[in-house]
Parts: C-alpha cells; sequence; structure tokens
C-alpha cells in the first residue's frame, strides 16, 4: 500500500495522549508503504480545520467519536477515513467491525478494504449545518452527554455514560418532543436518529445495515423512566442489545422540534445546538476503510 497519509491525534483522547504513542503507530503504517504526517488537535474544532487540508488523502483519525465527527465535517469527499480508536465508545469502530487493539487497527488501515458510507447531516434553526457519522441523540442523552466530562471519561471509562445516565434520569425532567419524516409524527421524551446499528458503544438500538441503507432509523422512548427498569438498566450495564419493541420509522428527512422548551442535542457523543433541528442522510458520502 503506497500513497500519503496524515493522523490527526487527539491528545486527550486516552492512549493517544501517551508519549510517542502516535508516533509509534505512524512508523507501523510506514513499514506499510504510507507516507505518514502526524498532527495533535490544540482546541475544538481544529480536527475539522487539519481534515480540511488533507485534500484526497488518507486521513487516519486517532481518538473518539467526537474527533471522528469533527474530521468528517472537514473531509474532503475523494478523501479516505481511516480510524485508529482510542475513544471511551468508539461506535464508530465498533459499527465498521475494526479491531480496538492499536496493532490491529493499524493493519486494518494497511490491508483493510474500502466501502462508502452515508453520513446524517443536522442543521440547526439559523440553517447551520454539521454532518454525524453515527447519531443525534434529542433530550436525555445529549443531557448525559453535557454531564460527562472528560475527567470522568478518564476514571470511569465505559461506566461514564450509564452511571450519569442513571443520575440524570432521577434528577432531570424531559421535555415533549414532536418528531416526523416519512409519513410518521411522534411525540416523545426522547428520540434518537440513527446512521448506525450500534449506540453509545456496543448497545444496539436500530435495526443492522444503517450505514450504507441511504435512510435514518428513528428511534422513539415514550417512558425515560422505563431505562431504569431493573431488567433494562442490568441490560445498560451489561452493553447488550436494548429493547427492539420501540417504536421506531426509516426517513431520509426527518424534523424535531419542541415549542415549550430547551432540548440539547448531541451528535456522536458531542452537544451541538438545540431544538428545533431537521435531519437528513447524505447517501455514499464518505470513504472509510473496515
Amino acid at each position: 500500500m503506497g500513497g500519503e497519509a496524515v493522523i490527526i491525534g487527539n491528545p486527550n483522547s486516552g492512549r493517544a495522549g501517551s508519549k510517542g504513542y502516535l508516533e509509534r503507530c505512524a512508523t507501523v503504517l510506514r513499514s506499510g508503504g504510507l507516507a505518514v504526517e502526524v498532527v495533535n488537535t490544540e482546541r475544538p474544532d481544529h480536527a475539522t480545520e487539519l481534515a480540511s487540508l488533507a485534500g484526497d488523502s488518507l486521513v487516519v483519525v486517532a481518538g473518539g467519536d467526537g474527533t471522528i465527527n469533527e474530521v468528517i465535517n472537514g473531509l474532503h469527499r475523494e478523501a479516505t477515513l481511516g480510524i485508529l480508536p482510542l475513544g471511551t465508545a468508539n461506535v464508530l469502530a465498533r459499527e465498521l467491525g475494526l479491531p480496538l487493539d492499536p496493532e490491529g487497527a493499524c493493519e486494518r488501515i494497511l490491508r483493510g478494504e474500502r466501502m462508502r458510507m452515508d453520513l446524517g447531516v443536522a442543521t440547526d434553526g439559523e440553517g447551520v449545518e454539521r454532518r454525524f457519522a453515527c447519531m443525534a441523540g434529542m433530550g436525555f442523552d445529549a443531557k448525559v452527554v453535557s454531564a460527562v466530562t472528560p475527567r470522568l471519561k478518564d476514571r470511569l471509562k465505559g461506566l461514564a455514560f450509564p452511571l450519569i445516565a442513571f443520575k440524570v434520569l432521577l434528577q432531570e425532567k424531559f421535555p415533549p418532543v414532536r418528531v416526523s419524516g416519512g409519513g410518521a409524527n411522534h411525540v416523545v421524551p426522547f428520540a434518537i436518529v440513527a446512521n448506525a446499528h450500534r449506540y453509545g458503544g456496543d448497545y444496539r438500538v436500530s435495526g443492522p445495515g444503517l450505514l450504507t441503507s441511504g435512510e435514518l432509523e428513528v428511534i422513539c422512548i415514550r417512558r425515560v423512566s422505563l431505562l431504569l427498569r431493573p431488567d433494562i438498566f442490568a441490560s445498560i450495564m451489561a452493553r447488550r442489545p436494548l429493547d427492539r419493541s420501540m417504536d421506531s420509522f426509516c426517513a431520509r428527512e426527518v424534523r424535531a422540534e419542541s415549542p415549550d422548551a430547551e432540548v440539547p442535542v448531541q451528535l456522536d457523543g458531542e452537544v451541538w445546538g438545540s431544538l428545533p433541528m431537521s435531519f437528513r442522510v447524505e447517501p455514499d458520502a464518505l470513504e472509510v476503510i473496515r
């Protein structure tokens, strides 16, 4: 495998901040014939700027889903995305079946096949757009994301989100959200717009094959308090599939609003604005190595 590659690393994502870690990964990739440059992000959205400068090169993200989200919002259509999964949840890496260890991930970048996947696009009330790879969440999970600090991630690892979710469920209220698309119309306290089968790590909340389906799947949770039910909460802690009896529908475009309250929205695990917001699918938008 030849050509040029740039590794964009988030020094705040676990092992990426370890001295020499990214250079060791770069050495492995160079041994496979790639000319590799390593750059570190220095501030929020810096990865977007760095990706926009990479042209049609192979861009390897060393970080979690948040860093991937920044990169895909600057990536050229002709570029290819590779992933060194160093985050807490690594949803997209799991969705693509990538190894979560660095050696395996580097080998997959060198030897894996390339595929084109869909992306979701969120548009806020001001007309500003932002892409997402895996999911958008409205209400409950956006409040959880905002409450999980980098320090908590470092201390609790994969337990940070379910434990904070439990706290948010007990302390917060969840205003009704109206979601509509594809002829469906629901009013619920919590909804997920999914472009991927997995959610928040290895939980499964949507149907398989979404990355290449040309549609988004909207999962409607009518009672957030059900997540506190012992059997469901145990499934969350054990990362087993959640109840697929929840209402859901598929659509190419989705609209969400909550006229009487400010409801936050998260994209790929990072809070981004609040409702009203619309969502659409961008088919075959990204070439990625799996």
